[in-house]
């Protein structure tokens, strides 16, 4: 099957609370180089998602959703207290509209729309029923909050690992690949390599260390002179 953006969610999950940041604020709404780290991700996925969808705490009240809501986004709460990302990625697939969806911590100032496109392609392209998840996995380590999603089966699976009180997605991949249901596919280093060759997509915004770099990367591109 072929892929095409009008067949893919964006969904952002924005309830994380900074706490390694050590700020008063939410990341998402930090600025680098001029942008909320937010609207930056939005910016990128809105490129080809037919619909974006921001996941935000039910008590949330520090600003996100209302950026969410100026940015055209579908702002939605996560209602499962104590279940972690893994209900954020519930609550996002219950409202999606298409089969699949892209989804995406939302501290990542630099997605890859190249990636992302790779990712919904491989998952489009596999010919199986359901399609399988596509998850990014860099020198080892899994990435379930950068990962293409189809949304029936994860809808189910997740639903039974929330009700054994299962809060981890990387736990909940693991479990999918040694069971082999629901399926997934790794996009793996090569692959990476081919669709984000700057290493940068995987990048989040975690400590004040990240946050210098990556306003150090906006400053770079700003002295680089522009492509011919």
């Amino acid at each position: 099957m072929a892929w095409s953006g009008a067949q893919l969610t964006g969904i952002i999950l924005g309830g994380g609370r900074s706490r390694r940041l050590g700020l008063n604020q939410s990341k998402l709404l930090i600025p680098i180089g001029g942008k909320m780290v937010l609207t930056r991700v939005a910016d990128t996925l809105g490129q080809f998602c037919s619909e974006l969808v921001l996941v935000v705490r039910p008590d949330q009240d520090d600003g996100v959703p209302d950026l969410g809501i100026a940015l055209g986004m579908h702002v939605v709460a996560d209602t499962e207290t104590n279940s972690g990302p893994i209900a954020g990625i519930h609550a996002g697939l219950t409202v999606s509209t298409t089969m699949l969806s892209f989804v995406i911590a939302g501290d990542h100032p630099f997605l890859s729309s190249s990636l992302v496109q790779a990712m919904a392609a491989a998952a489009a392209a596999a010919g199986s029923d359901p399609s399988p998840a596509v998850i990014t996995r860099s020198e080892g380590a899994l990435h379930p909050l950068h990962a293409v999603y189809p949304r029936e089966p994860w809808l189910r699976y997740l639903a039974r690992l929330m009700a054994d009180g299962e809060t981890s997605p990387r736990s909940a991949i693991e479990l999918a690949i040694s069971t082999g249901y629901p399926p997934v596919t790794i996009f793996t280093d090569d692959e990476l390599e081919q669709a984000d060759p700057e290493h940068l997509s995987l990048m989040d915004i975690d400590t004040t260390e990240h946050l210098s770099t990556a306003r150090q990367i906006v400053e770079s591109r700003k002295s680089m002179p522009p492509r011919r």
